[in-house]
């Protein structure tokens, strides 16, 4: 049996692109979502304008069919659309931008990317998968107005990137930082009355994050290619992190065993994947989900450390005003 039939969706960035994706989705629509549930699939999008030329659009749906969502390029102008968009969906999707392709997932390398305007991007949705898609969507005056209210050194750096006349297209794996933003995004999206000046922070201060991130990738010595098998294997100890983030970390030498690398071939392969030596990404793991708990209020810092296995707090709120610069006890009002 051969694979199913793609079904085609065009787009723009534009302020039509709801009523336009839901015309060809077949779905019922209002100015800030659109819903189906129908022969293609079942889904909605969702988006909230925050501010004049900033926009954060949230797409869940399971399709029938194969569906490949492809940018439609307007007239080029000198203007545009920064685009940030993240995929929290165990499943990747393919995306591609001219020559950059990239599997975008939760799971995978990368589950992130920023894209400059005009560069065109198609995405492959596979069938009978779950999907949770974060859309940030900023204008180029909206952008440029930021920089020009920054201070040096901050200003010279951005202008720097979005001056430069090399287009943008960088892809980035989801840290326990990145993680934690967009779980913000996503929460504030799920409330009834979304809190924009909330929204409005989270989202700038993630977009910078990326910026930065593109500027180091930059200024570093091109590196080389690792192989695809070490990827998975790299990806697989990475989620492992992610998910077993209350037990000691595994020590390096157990780690390089089970990957089949020496220690030194994968200390340096993995910070060369995810940005972070292995102990620095798994103690940000381990205080992210510690912040993430103390904002809930469900428990307080010696609760946490004790989670944690932490026998001291001390040393708990040590390793956490490291990576946060405040106490465990200033985030929970202890």
């Amino acid at each position: 049996m051969g694979r199913q039939k793609s079904l085609k969706i065009t787009y723009t960035n534009d302020e039509k692109w709801l009523p336009k994706l839901a015309l060809q989705l077949k779905a019922d629509y209002t100015d800030h979502t659109a819903h189906f549930d129908n022969e293609i699939g079942k889904g909605s999008f969702y988006k909230v304008d925050i501010d004049w030329g900033l926009q954060v659009r949230k797409f869940e749906a399971t399709f029938h069919q194969p569906v490949i969502f492809g940018q439609k390029m307007e007239t080029p102008s000198p203007k545009g659309y920064y685009v940030l968009l993240s995929n929290l969906s165990e499943r990747y999707i393919e995306t591609s931008s001219g020559e950059n392709t990239c599997k975008l997932g939760y799971s995978s390398h990368n589950g992130i990317y920023f894209s400059s305007p005009f560069l065109s991007a198609t995405f492959l949705f596979e069938p009978n998968v779950s999907y949770l898609l974060i859309f940030i969507i900023i204008s180029h005056d909206r952008v440029r107005n930021f920089i020009a209210r920054q201070q040096e050194p901050k200003l010279r750096f951005l202008e720097n990137i979005i001056n430069s006349n090399k287009s943008i297209y960088h892809a980035e794996a989801l840290d326990a930082g990145l993680i934690a933003a967009l779980k913000d995004i996503d929460k504030n999206l799920n409330d009834e009355r979304p809190n924009n000046l909330l929204l409005h922070s989270k989202i700038l201060d993630l977009c910078y994050r990326m910026l930065q991130k593109v500027d180091q990738r930059n200024n570093k010595q091109p590196a080389g290619k690792i192989h695809a098998e070490d990827v998975k294997k790299l990806n697989e100890i990475r989620r492992d992190l992610l998910d077993h983030y209350q037990e000691a970390c595994p020590p390096i030498a157990d780690i390089a065993r089970k990957t089949a690398m020496s220690p030194t071939k994968f200390k340096k392969l993995f910070k060369q994947m995810f940005g972070y030596s292995y102990y620095q990404f798994y103690k940000n793991v381990r205080m992210y989900k510690a912040r993430e708990l103390l904002e809930q209020r469900k428990m307080n810092a010696s609760e946490v450390a004790h989670l944690l296995g932490y026998n001291n707090l001390s040393k708990f709120s040590k390793a956490f005003k490291d990576v946060f610069s405040v106490t465990p006890g200033k985030i929970a009002g202890d």
